[in-house]
């Protein structure tokens, strides 16, 4: 029954894949890696949809940014098509993208979350399009829904979309949305009244991004510009002064006091802060703080701008900082940017007690991704008990890629040196004449990606005759995509693309370049993160939680695995897409088991770039 209404042809290991999931999944959690483009959601999909239905269960499907809720959603509608059933489901978006009363008031500025919350707070009561939603909504859906597709009716209608949303999640056999809605514990609640967690399968896509996110989520910041704005709020609405104002200017000062003595960063002890101002009367301010913010939001939202606070923030970062700073696995970390400003941190490392307890809250957690090895690994630092794990073979052969590793090359160190920066410009250069297609050069850091720059990256693309596509450290969403689309459109001209970005960046991953829009991929280096004090300190708590050797390799060796193989995985989406690899890096060599299969099938050392450039052109990629 599952293998008929998967809705495409059978490909390699398809069949193997999905026998998995139904002999394992009424018994244990699942850990599948199999290869991007290897069918994984719909696969996934054929397999539980029937369960599903049979025993009253919901398939929640978790993908990492809003971008990426419609798959799911796209694969259920051809499984629904295929077979005729009727099977509903749609992929959900929050406030900020489903709010009508906020597009019809075109307020100045970028809205988050937090901003469409606010606004929704304030005019629920008198909002038509909330008023105009029915008690209780009882409509046959004939197929799936995209958000889209929601938005639209529902604006026909003259309806809220967001609250329909809401009202219609006990008629879904499958919601798809972002990972916030169920690992974010205190907006969890939004969805699960519907989705009846505890019931359901959830389904975890790109399972390999957790251990990032979930430090994210339970991490923030401040910065000196950031509380220079809070000051200049207070003054606006307190000219003469007063304990806040004297509290931002004694707080903006300690922390620029503290930032003169630190190179790069440094842990603050927040506690002793604490403890020097005064427990009772920090918290007395934050409270004076969080109501001054509170009373800019509202002044900003009557003159139709973001209702968004310097102040207000700084009284949320503060309070969960008195919170958590007798906690272990939280760190606060003071550190200097780029232009000698000041930021303020708390970080919290705790990702295997935060993620394990969600996990205990599903009927069964599903997690994939195609750089998940080692499986064991992995479950272990999500917190993950009572699973079963595979790795699926890549569906590509010898023939689909080559791998050189230069044994000749490294970034190992503080610095890259001049020396070894011109013999990493000598092998790209030499890289880039021999594969006469779209290429990609991959730095393990932006500081690396620099240097390269500064001894001439920029004049060896354009003297083998190739156009540069250059990402900039903070560059926005929009200008990424056009310098994508125009990257991919060199693919089918004479001239050619050379992408410089890092490994760590938005090119890296969750970008597809199928056929001949990518043929090669130089990585220059291992993307370790830098090993400053923010670094330092989560290697130390891994290491208490797992021990030395382990607590190192999960923190710090693995997530730097995962960011090559990602970057790698860039280049091959079908059987017949081809590509060179160049592991910038003599390292390589010891990790070749934490790469995925279709670099380490047919790789090759290579000890100096005359060897690099014969192997290169052996691999004749036209």
């Amino acid at each position: 029954m599952y293998q008929k209404i998967f809705p495409y042809k059978f490909r390699e290991y398809q069949k193997e894949f999905l026998d998995f999931i139904t002999s394992n999944v009424d018994k244990k959690n699942l850990v599948l890696n199999a290869v991007t483009g290897f069918g994984k959601t719909p696969l996934i999909l054929s397999a539980l949809l029937p369960k599903a239905v049979e025993e009253g269960r919901k398939i929640i499907w978790i993908v990492r940014t809003g971008n990426e809720i419609d798959r799911p959603i796209e694969e259920l509608k051809k499984i629904v098509e295929k077979n005729g059933v009727n099977v509903f489901g749609f992929s959900f978006r929050g406030k900020k993208d489903m709010c009508l009363l906020i597009k019809d008031m075109r307020i100045r500025g970028k809205i988050d979350y937090e901003d469409a919350k606010y606004i929704c707070d304030i005019h629920k009561s008198d909002c038509i399009y909330y008023k105009n939603l029915p008690e209780k909504v009882f409509y046959q859906f004939k197929e799936p829904k995209l958000y889209s597709q929601i938005l639209s009716e529902c604006k026909s209608l003259g309806m809220c979309p967001y609250y329909f949303q809401l009202k219609i999640l006990f008629q879904a056999t499958v919601v798809s949305l972002s990972y916030n809605y169920i690992l974010n514990e205190s907006i969890r609640w939004i969805v699960d009244y519907g989705l009846r967690l505890r019931k359901s399968f959830l389904v975890v896509d790109e399972a390999h991004n957790l251990q990032n996110v979930c430090m994210s989520l339970n991490s923030d910041q401040v910065s000196e510009t950031s509380i220079e704005r809070a000051l200049k709020e207070a003054k606006t609405f307190y000219p003469k002064g007063g304990e806040v104002i004297d509290f931002l200017k004694l707080f903006l000062n300690i922390l620029r006091l503290e930032g003169r003595r630190i190179e790069e960063d440094k842990e603050f002890d927040f506690k002793k802060f604490v403890q020097d101002f005064g427990y009772g009367k920090l918290l007395d301010l934050i409270k004076g703080i969080h109501r001054l913010g509170s009373m800019v939001r509202m002044d900003r939202f009557r003159k139709n701008r973001v209702p968004r606070s310097s102040l207000y923030h700084l009284s949320e970062f503060l309070k969960k900082c008195v919170e958590n700073m007798n906690v272990d696995g939280v760190a606060f970390i003071l550190s200097r940017d780029k232009k000698d400003r000041v930021r303020l941190e708390m970080i919290d490392m705790r990702v295997n007690e935060f993620l394990s307890k969600v996990w205990s809250i599903s009927y069964r957690s599903i997690f994939c991704s195609g750089t998940l090895n080692p499986i064991d690994d992995f479950a272990k630092v999500i917190g993950l008990e009572n699973y079963v794990g595979q790795s699926f073979p890549s569906i590509f052969s010898e023939k689909n890629a080559y791998t050189l590793i230069t044994t000749y090359l490294t970034t190992k160190g503080e610095e890259l040196e001049e020396d070894m920066a011109r013999s990493y410009l000598n092998s790209i250069d030499v890289f880039i004449k021999n594969v006469n297609e779209n290429v990609a050069v991959y730095a393990s850091s932006y500081r690396i990606l620099e240097t390269l720059l500064k001894v001439g990256l920029e004049k060896i693309v354009s003297e083998n005759g190739r156009r540069l596509f250059l990402e900039q450290e903070g560059m926005s969403g929009k200008k990424g995509r056009e310098l994508l689309d125009s990257f991919k459109k060199c693919a089918k001209s004479e001239r050619k693309g050379v992408l410089c970005a890092t490994a760590f960046g938005r090119f890296a991953e969750g970008v597809d370049f199928p056929g001949k829009e990518l043929e090669g991929i130089f990585l220059v280096g291992i993307p370790f993160e830098r090993l400053n004090t923010k670094t330092k300190l989560y290697i130390k708590y891994f290491q208490k939680v797992y021990g030395k050797r382990e607590g190192k390799y999960y923190a710090y060796i693995l997530p730097a695995l995962k960011r090559a193989s990602q970057a790698l995985g860039r280049a091959l989406r079908s059987k017949e897409d081809r590509a060179l690899f160049v592991l910038g890096d003599r390292r390589y060599k010891r990790y070749l088991n934490l790469l995925p299969d279709f670099v380490t099938k047919n790789y090759k050392l290579v000890k100096n770039v005359d060897e690099l450039s014969i192997e290169s052109l052996k691999y004749n990629l036209v």
